[in-house]
C-alpha cells in the first residue's frame, strides 16, 4: 500500500496481526509472559542489560526521572526541538527546565553550547542534575562527548530515543546505555516500529531497574503472608510512590512481532531519503546531517528551504496536492504553557529552522514513484522562485 497523505504511518503484516490475535485468545491480556519476552528482545537488540516496558514513552520519561530522584529544586537541561513530553515530565517531577539551542547541522541539542554554559557556572547549585538529549529524527547526539561532560560536572543523562530504535553511533546501538543512565524508546504508530501505544526504558543499572519495575506498578512489592493451612497467602506491600504504567500483553505482542522489522524498515526509509536527495540535489534544499559515525533510523525527513517564503510556498502546493506535511517541532518556548523558558532571540538556530523547515512523507508504505511525485511538486515551486 502506498500513502502520500501522511508524513508517517505504521506498517503491519499478517504475522503482526496473528501475534495480537494469539494474545486475545490466551488467558493473559495483562501481566503475562509477553511483557518479559518483549523486554528481553529489546535488550538483545540494543545490547542493554535491563528493560522496563511501559504504556508510552511519556510514561517512560516520567518514570525514569522519578526513579532518578528528579524533584523540586533540580535543574533539567534539554532541547527546544522536541515534543512537549520531554519537558512536561521534568516539570511534573518538580524540576525547573532550561533549554539549549540546537546544532545547525544535526538539529540536536548543541553540545558546544552545553560545554560553554557548564564552564561558566560558578555555583554547584546551578549545575543541571539531569540532561536529556533527544536523538531527533533518529540522528544520534554525540553521546561519548556528553558522557565525558557528565563525568566532569556530575550530572545524569537520560536519552530520549523516541525516534531512534535501530540507530547506531560508531558501533553502539542507541539504547545500549553505555554513555547514559537510561534510554527511553517510543512505539507510537508513527515511530520506527509500533506496539500501538507503548514505550520501553533500558538501562544497565541493576538497582535502577528494580526501582523502575516497582514504580511501574504503583510502587508495590510482592510478598507472602502465612503460612495458612499449609500454603503461603500471596500478598503485596506498597513501599514507595508509583504509577500504573504497565504495558498490556496485547501491546507487547505487537511490539515483539514488530521488532523483526526494525532494520529492514530503516533501510527502506534510507533508500527513500536518498531518492529525495537525488531528486533535489540541484536545488537549495538542506537535509538533516546524520553525521559520519552514525546510522540513523530516518524516522523523519525535514527539508529546509532558503527562506520562510519559499517554505510556505512549498507547504501550500503540497497541501493542495493532498501530500501529508507537518513540522517537527514547534519550539518548546513558543507554547503558551512554556513561554517562561525563553524567547525566540535566545534560540537563533531553532528559530531559523522553525521558519524554513518542513516535514515531508517518509515511511515504508511509500514507493520510489511516490517520492518522485512529491519531489516534482517541490521542484515546481523551487523553479518558480528562482
Amino acid at each position: 500500500m502506498s500513502d502520500i497523505h501522511t508524513y508517517s504511518l505504521q506498517c503491519l503484516d499478517d504475522e503482526d496481526i496473528d501475534a495480537v490475535l494469539s494474545v486475545l485468545k490466551s488467558p493473559f491480556l495483562t501481566q503475562g509472559p509477553k511483557i518479559e519476552e518483549f523486554e528481553r528482545a529489546v535488550c538483545a537488540m540494543v545490547n542493554a542489560k535491563f528493560a522496563c516496558a511501559v504504556t508510552n514513552a511519556t510514561a517512560g520519561l516520567h518514570l525514569a526521572m522519578n526513579a532518578m530522584g528528579i524533584s523540586a529544586g533540580d535543574r533539567v537541561w534539554t532541547t527546544p526541538n522536541t515534543f512537549v513530553a520531554t519537558v512536561n515530565t521534568a516539570i511534573q517531577c518538580g524540576a525547573s527546565v532550561e533549554l539549549i539551542d540546537i546544532s545547525e547541522d544535526s538539529l540536536n541539542i548543541n553540545l558546544d553550547l552545553i560545554e560553554t554554559r557548564l564552564a561558566k557556572i560558578t555555583s554547584k547549585q546551578r549545575l543541571p542534575k539531569l540532561i536529556v538529549p533527544v536523538h531527533f529524527g533518529g540522528v544520534p547526539c554525540d553521546m561519548p562527548r556528553l558522557h565525558s561532560l557528565a563525568e566532569k560536572y556530575g550530572f545524569s543523562i537520560l536519552e530520549d530515543a523516541s525516534h531512534a530504535l535501530g540507530s547506531v553511533q560508531f558501533y553502539d546501538q542507541i539504547g545500549c546505555s553505555k554513555y547514559s543512565d537510561a534510554t527511553v524508546f517510543s512505539f507510537h504508530p508513527v515511530k520506527p516500529i509500533t506496539s500501538g501505544e507503548g514505550g520501553v526504558i533500558v538501562t544497565n543499572n541493576n538497582d535502577f531497574i528494580a526501582d523502575l519495575m516497582r514504580m511501574r506498578t504503583h510502587g508495590i512489592a510482592r510478598c507472602n503472608q502465612g503460612p495458612n493451612k499449609g500454603f503461603m497467602i500471596p500478598s503485596y506491600d506498597q513501599i514507595s510512590d508509583g504509577f500504573n504504567y504497565r504495558l498490556s500483553e496485547i501491546h507487547a505482542a505487537l511490539g515483539l512481532s514488530q521488532l523483526r522489522h526494525v532494520f529492514k524498515y530503516a533501510e527502506k526509509r534510507a533508500l527513500l531519503r536518498q531518492r529525495y536527495e537525488s531528486n533535489l540535489k540541484e536545488y537549495q534544499v538542506r537535509f538533516q546531517d546524520t553525521g559520519l559515525n552514525n546510522r540513523s533510523t530516518h524516522h523523519l525527513l525535514v527539508l529546509r528551504f532558503i527562506n520562510q517564503y519559499v517554505r510556505d510556498a512549498v507547504a501550500t502546493v503540497l497541501s493542495e496536492a493532498n501530500v501529508g506535511i507537518n513540522f517537527h517541532y514547534s519550539p518548546i518556548y513558543r507554547h503558551t504553557r512554556h513561554k517562561n523558558l525563553g524567547v525566540p532571540t535566545d534560540f537563533p538556530v531553532m528559530e531559523n529552522y522553525f521558519a524554513t523547515g518542513l516535514t515531508v512523507p517518509l515511511h515504508v508504505n511509500l514507493t520510489i514513484n511516490d517520492v518522485d511525485n512529491i519531489s516534482s511538486y517541490i521542484i515546481q515551486v523551487l523553479n518558480d522562485h528562482e
